[in-house]
């Protein structure tokens, strides 16, 4: 071999070694923009599944108002009917002393007046 293509060989080493070192390089930064990449959708996907539990933690307390409010008012109806059968009951009773009361009076100041 002779010097010129010693040179030329050499030269062609540190071409190739050159285009492994911008291989390198760009392997290096696509890794790096890849990883990147990869945290900011974690993070995004991170930050939409939080708003949907939120989303649905409301809609679930929604949910869950509206049954109590139902049962409320099955509740309060029934109370009230309760409340109105006992004042009913307690009214006929009462009216039934009264007129017990009436007579029970009637008959002492009747039969002391004779």
């Amino acid at each position: 071999m002779n010097k010129d293509n010693i040179e030329e060989v050499i030269n062609d080493i540190r071409e190739a070694e050159a285009r492994a070192d911008d291989i390198v390089r760009e392997s290096y930064q696509q890794g790096k923009d890849i990883v990147l990449s990869a945290e900011a959708e974690a993070d995004r996907q991170k930050k939409d599944t939080l708003e949907s539990c939120k989303q649905d933690r409301r809609l679930a307390l929604q949910r869950a108002d509206e049954e109590v409010a139902k049962k409320r008012e099955v509740i309060l109806k029934k109370g009230e009917k309760a409340a109105g059968d006992l004042i009913a009951a307690k009214k006929d009773q009462i009216e039934e002393q009264a007129d017990r009361l009436v007579e029970i009076l009637l008959e002492k100041y009747i039969k002391t007046d004779k």
